[in-house]
């Protein structure tokens, strides 16, 4: 092929190489943008305004863009489906579902998620609200679990923990289903009229009286 020697503007050069694949040759190059270009003017002249080369072709974009990045086009559809799964992913919402385990309150749990919930919706959210909901029936009941779902609906809380509620919301009335009885000192001992008399009854010593009754 006969070829023919030419100068180029030192910029002009630098947006060449700027864009090159590294696989191609710089000359190589140069000649396709060449070509593209004289091609495309021709087309320009005879394509309709909608297929003239000002509006570039998604198929022409996505070789251009492979050129750029050097890959092949088995290696592009590679790239493209990894680029396709991330962006499904990152717009994909968690669905909350309620276990099995709290079928009791699942509708007062949904409506909460939906209405009266702020704050961040995924699934780690949801996991944390079912842990800290049955603790709370665990530790005091059912009915006070629902009483707290139906707070944080109609105030818009951000979450449900048997924390909070043991810290702001516990009534003075209310205990723990499993609290142990107090315990007593060793010596901590309730006397009886029988430990001090025996079963004789109270004593009729005018001395006794007196120490007894101080």
């Amino acid at each position: 092929m006969d070829t023919t020697g030419i100068k180029l503007d030192t910029d002009v050069l630098n947006r060449i190489e700027a864009i090159k694949p590294r696989y191609i040759p710089l000359s190589s190059f140069i000649a396709l943008l060449l070509d593209r270009v004289v091609n495309d003017e021709v087309a320009n002249l005879t394509l309709p305004p909608l297929q003239s080369p000002q509006h570039t072709h998604p198929l022409n974009e996505e070789r251009i863009e492979r050129e750029r990045e050097g890959l092949n086009e088995s290696e592009a559809n590679v790239h493209k489906g990894r680029e396709r799964e991330r962006k499904e992913t990152k717009t994909k919402r968690y669905q909350f579902a309620v276990p099995d385990a709290l079928d009791w309150c699942k509708g007062d749990l949904t409506t909460y998620w939906k209405e009266g919930k702020t704050g961040k919706k995924t699934e780690h959210a949801a996991k944390l609200l079912f842990s800290e909901v049955e603790k709370i029936a665990s530790n005091y009941s059912q009915s006070i679990a629902l009483e707290q779902i139906a707070l944080a609906t109609a105030n818009s809380w951000e979450s449900i923990t048997l924390k909070n509620y043991e810290r702001f919301g516990l009534a003075p009335n209310v205990s723990k289903q499993t609290k142990e009885p107090e315990s007593k000192h060793p010596a901590y001992k309730v006397f009886k009229a029988s430990d001090v008399y025996g079963d004789q009854g109270p004593t009729t010593n005018p001395v006794m009286q007196s120490l007894l009754n101080g």
